[in-house]
């Protein structure tokens, strides 16, 4: 056997590669072919050390020609009866080797073997795997006939090849071209009269979810588009030389591997390019059967192109969002509104998928109403455009209905531009509500009929369920089987009411105990433990699990020196050093304790400057348990301090209808206007300004310059990742890497930070503090800040200067007067892969110049150390606009703010008010 092995700068992962090949079984009988695709790391070092150290490996360095290349000099180079394909970032199995050799050589005529494969980390489940689904080690089929949805595995790698037929056909790989394994894999596979399927797992594919694979920017990359249409229409060239019943496989192929390019074309290739895209597409599905287009596509997203090229409707390929604008009914299902489409292609039209679910759950109008969003999906409707159609939110078995407003949703249009319209507001009096368990409908009217499905919860309904109080009675919001949305309703005079109220949480709290449901045992204690803390009022407050350097830590201090708050409780990991910063102020409670979670099943208060349910769990509460079966029972109010001022968009992670938070706090007018209306927080958006700003007393004199700058999500996996490490290959090379090394390689800011007797302080990113050393020289006027014996805040303070690219800390900065200059080098990069703008113009808002290159930058430091680090009137003036709150008594003002949310009717409080 020969397998070849193409390399391109792979360093981090090739020894594991090559060490899984040594370790095979039958190695010693195995060709090894290496093939140095011109690799310009350090790939080339280990491909030779390997090669000397085994005498059946060949190296064979080549120009950088791209994979196909390196795959066809493999084969030409190969010596082997049989040969195999291994990409250098993935691993062999110990028997993959051994187990492909006995499946070729099981009997006379197999040209192929087939084993299975699987990703790593996070597994894949391909469709084509369904055909191992057999009790022996492996199977012998007459052809692709047999097995046609093996056609859809199309990767070289799982797979042993008879050398002299490949040769034979004349197959080679795509050379400078994506998707180059087709143009060998599903010809062989397509002639082949006898296939093996060995049922062992032959291959392990590397999912590099860093953004490092190729596989990442597969619909990203317009010349993709080209490449596989080329690949699809070479294809076609087969039917005529394959016998007929294989047709279907490849037809399925044909328009399964292209759907994707399909349906994303009008927005990735060129306007003036699409007219030439669309004629050579059409010819793609010319002769495919209806049904096979069905049984090849995933859903209806992907019939639409296909049906503009069988129509050839170019403006339905080329603009959907305009010709698809609403659907119609039949026999209860929805179907896309074409009224072109001829009978037999009306299955393409079919809507694969209509959902509702309900994101946010809230009173109004003093519990006379409720309002209730979330957001639909009618598959294969773009709603980069408002729904043409009518759409009611009905009760069921009420009679009660009440009109859906189509709304635009920020936070959803960034994941997709199609979804921009895909959230809906509703509100439902709550007067005609009876007793009992109602459930919701989304019903669409259409103009040959109504369609409606159930409403189902979601995280941030989940969050923001509690007990409401209505002047009729009681509603909780719930979820019943199949994660449904669910109105528990209980009406009456007050005795009857509190009587039928407790008996329906009884129910609910027996039936989840007796059937040992998530949490029962947390449930019983509650339930146990309530009298002990009747009359009080407890706020568990937190940041991250290890720290207190942020707004809660500030909020936590003000609590218990200022106000003394006998119930106000701090939760951290007692071993981190942060810990000490507590001492003294007494009710610091060690995460995942005891008590920890004794004060989460009674806190009428949740407060943190992150993430609530990552950060305050318990570590074995798991969130969607503790959601689904406690947070409604407890009723905990939310609150989000906001860990620095938003000035972009951030909807995706923190719009209300993912947070259910009650309060939000904000520094800034055009903050609070901005979270409340872009972020759909309404009053739960106060201006009440950061606590940790009450610490920003500036300590200037120190001649500090602060350089610190965020990191960018496309440069590595975060440390929170599955698969993190400690360094990214993405950040080597980077345009953030050359900027970093530039500015401190400066002899012009060398000198003139000596020459003015200032010291320039690197404070680094949380996800690259463990490399940050090797960026900054070591002595002269260089250090990095050891976040371990000086906190964030105290390098904020006594810095005269401060240089950052997109943090929000430059607002902590410019509250303090503090002059900055704002290093912003990779812009299109930034805005295009990790963030959003929002309504912040650095340029325009800012508080400092703005500088897009190492010598700007560096210019700008240098203006600013030869005038004593003086702020300009106008970053004085904007300044002085944006903070609008007298300096000072935040942590005042948000204690206020949290004591004047509505108590929980479980609370303390609550139960002193009916009394």
């Amino acid at each position: 056997m020969s397998i070849v092995v193409p390399v391109y700068n792979v360093e981090e992962y090739l020894q594991e590669c090559l060490d899984s090949i040594a370790a095979q079984t039958v190695f010693a009988d195995c060709q090894v072919v290496i093939v140095d695709d011109g690799s310009l790391d350090g790939s080339s070092a280990i491909a030779r050390e390997f090669a000397d150290a085994h005498s059946n490996v060949l190296l064979h360095v080549q120009e950088n020609g791209g994979l196909g290349a390196a795959r066809n000099a493999g084969i030409d180079l190969a010596q082997g009866r049989y040969i195999m394909f291994c990409d250098s970032d993935d691993i062999l199995p110990p028997r993959a080797v051994e187990a492909l050799h006995e499946g070729i050589t099981a009997e006379p005529g197999i040209p192929v073997a087939v084993g299975l494969m699987q990703t790593f980390p996070s597994v894949t489940n391909w469709a084509w795997r369904g055909v191992f689904n057999f009790k022996a080690d492996r199977r012998v089929v007459e052809g692709i006939a047999e097995v046609p949805t093996l056609v859809h595995s199309a990767s070289a790698c799982n797979k042993i090849f008879d050398l002299e037929v490949l040769r034979e056909s004349g197959l080679r790989f795509k050379e400078k071209a994506h998707f180059e394994d087709v143009w060998v894999v599903v010809p062989f596979l397509c002639s082949a009269p006898k296939i093996a399927l060995v049922k062992e797992q032959v291959y392990d594919y590397r999912k590099r979810e860093s953004g490092g694979s190729i596989m990442n920017s597969l619909f990203t990359r317009p010349q993709n588009y080209w490449d596989h249409l080329a690949a699809n229409l070479a294809l076609l060239e087969l039917r005529k030389d394959i016998d007929v019943l294989k047709h279907d496989a490849l037809d399925q192929f044909n328009v399964r591997s292209f759907q994707g390019f399909a349906m994303r074309a009008f927005r990735q290739v060129p306007a003036e390019d699409l007219p030439r895209f669309f004629e050579q597409a059409k010819q793609i599905y010319q002769g495919i059967s209806v049904a096979n287009i069905l049984a090849a596509t995933v859903d209806t997203r992907h019939r639409v192109p296909v049906l503009a090229c069988l129509m050839d409707d170019y403006e339905l390929f080329a603009n959907p969002d305009k010709v698809l604008r609403t659907v119609r009914a039949r026999r209860g299902q929805l179907l896309l509104d074409y009224p072109a489409a001829p009978s037999h292609l009306q299955p393409l039209l079919e809507v694969s998928a209509f959902s509702a679910r309900v994101e946010q759950f809230k009173p109004v109008d003093d519990g006379r109403a409720v309002q209730i969003g979330g957001r639909f999906d009618i598959n294969g409707l773009r709603l980069a455009l408002p729904l043409d159609a009518e759409v009611t939110l009905d009760v069921k078995g009420t009679g009660i209905s009440v009109p859906v407003e189509n709304v635009h949703r920020g936070d959803l249009r960034e994941l997709d531009e199609e979804k921009a319209y895909t959230g809906w507001r509703a509100t439902l009096p709550t007067a005609k509500l009876g007793n009992g368990r109602h459930t919701l409908r989304f019903t669409v009217h259409t103009k040959t009929g109504p369609v409606t499905r159930m409403c189902l919860s979601t995280i941030g309904y989940l969050r923001s369920a509690r007990t409401i109080e209505m002047p009729t009675g009681r509603m909780l919001p719930a979820w019943g089987r199949g994660d449904r949305v669910v109105m528990e309703v209980r009406t009456g005079s007050p005795a009857k009411l509190q009587t039928s109220w407790t008996r329906m949480l009884a129910r609910r709290e027996l039936a989840h105990v007796v059937r040992r449901r998530p949490l029962w045992k947390e449930r019983l204690v509650r339930l146990a433990t309530k009298p002990l803390v009747r009359g009080r009022d407890i706020w568990l407050i937190g940041e991250r699990v290890d720290t207190v350097q942020d707004n809660s830590g500030h909020l936590f201090r003000h609590l218990r020196t200022v106000e003394k708050k006998k119930d106000a409780y701090y939760v951290i990991d007692k071993s981190s050093p942060d810990a000490k910063r507590l001492d003294g102020l007494g009710n610091v409670v060690n995460h995942s304790s005891w008590k920890h979670k004794f004060l989460m099943l009674h806190a009428s208060t949740l407060i943190n400057s992150y993430d609530i349910d990552a950060y305050m769990l318990p570590k074995d509460w798991q969130r969607s348990n503790y959601l689904k079966h406690l947070n409604w029972r407890i009723g905990a109010r939310r609150v989000f301090l906001q860990h620095g001022v938003t000035d972009q968009d951030v909807s995706k992670g923190i719009h209300r209808s993912k947070t259910g938070l009650d309060l939000i706090v904000t520094a800034t007018p055009r903050e609070s206007e901005y979270v409340a209306d872009w972020m759909d927080y309404g009053d739960a958006a106060q201006q009440l300004g950061l606590p940790r700003f009450d610490a920003l007393i500036p300590d200037h004199g120190h001649k500090r310059v602060l350089f610190m700058t965020t990191w960018r999500n496309y440069l590595g996996t975060p440390s929170y990742g599955k698969s993190a490490s400690s360094v990214s290959v993405e950040f080597e090379g980077s345009t953030y890497q050359q900027f970093l090394a530039g500015f401190f390689g400066s002899e012009r800011l060398k000198e003139a930070l000596e020459r003015t007797g200032y010291t320039l302080d690197f404070l680094a990113h949380y996800e690259m503090r463990d490399y940050a050393p090797e960026l900054v020289p070591q002595g002269g006027p260089f250090h990095v800040v050891d976040m371990s014996k000086k906190t964030f805040q105290q390098a904020l303070r006594d810095c005269d200067l401060f240089v950052t690219d997109w943090s929000s800390t430059a607002f902590d900065v410019a509250y303090m007067g503090t002059p900055m200059v704002y290093a912003q080098f990779d812009a299109d990069e930034f805005w295009g892969n990790h963030s959003r703008p929002g309504y912040f113009d650095y340029a325009k808002d800012g508080f400092g110049p703005v500088c897009d290159n190492v010598e700007a930058t560096v210019d700008a430091i240098i203006r600013y150390l030869d005038a004593d680090c003086v702020r300009e009137e106008l970053y004085n003036d904007r300044a002085a606009e944006a903070f609008s709150l007298p300096h000072g008594g935040n942590s005042a003002r948000v204690a206020d703010a949290i004591k004047a949310l509505d108590a929980p009717l479980e609370s303390p409080a609550a139960h002193r008010r009916r009394s």
